[in-house]
């Protein structure tokens, strides 16, 4: 999405979870069958490219204002990150669905901190619990890839406005 739209989608009022989880954890599944872990990774980094962030904190930022959940980071490294992703979105879409996958979330996630660093980098999903599902990101910082987000055009993250998106839900 270009920045008039992320602008444009983030000042419209909170709509109901019904529609895009009916579509993500019941239309996805029917059309993709056994493919489908594999599809929404790939899925979710290509959105990913499609929009590039800048910083790791607009990730955190967008997880929250697109009600993928709140992500937060639980061990740091050059090589290796953990996060977490937790808050009612998942909780919600967990009880609903005790199948769900997270497979586009780790795709997004590992593919904005490739952007990022510039590094190689893969996300898998490692845990799901009932109230949140845990991320491991791998990089390769020998292995520099790409455009780094320094010299690729980014989203501009409106951090403002992820308050009143999550209290409107």
């Amino acid at each position: 999405m270009d920045q008039s739209t992320y602008n444009k989608l983030l000042q419209q009022p909170a709509v109901s979870a019904l529609g895009a989880g009916f579509i993500r954890d019941e239309v996805l599944p029917a059309i993709l069958g056994s493919d489908q872990l594999t599809i929404l990774y790939w899925i979710g980094r290509q959105m990913a490219r499609q929009n590039p962030l800048s910083e790791e904190q607009a990730i955190t930022t967008l997880f929250a204002q697109l009600n993928f959940g709140r992500l937060v980071q639980t061990h740091g490294g050059r090589k290796q990150q953990r996060f977490e992703l937790n808050g009612p979105a998942v909780s919600h879409r967990l009880a609903a669905y005790p199948e769900a996958s997270f497979d586009f979330e780790a795709g997004f996630l590992a593919q904005e901190i490739e952007i990022i660093t510039g590094a190689a980098t893969e996300g898998t999903v490692d845990e799901i619990h009932k109230d949140h599902v845990t991320f491991i990101i791998q990089s390769d910082p020998k292995n520099i890839v790409g455009e780094v987000a320094a010299r690729v055009p980014s989203l501009k993250i409106n951090s403002e406005d992820t308050t009143n998106a999550q209290q409107s839900k």
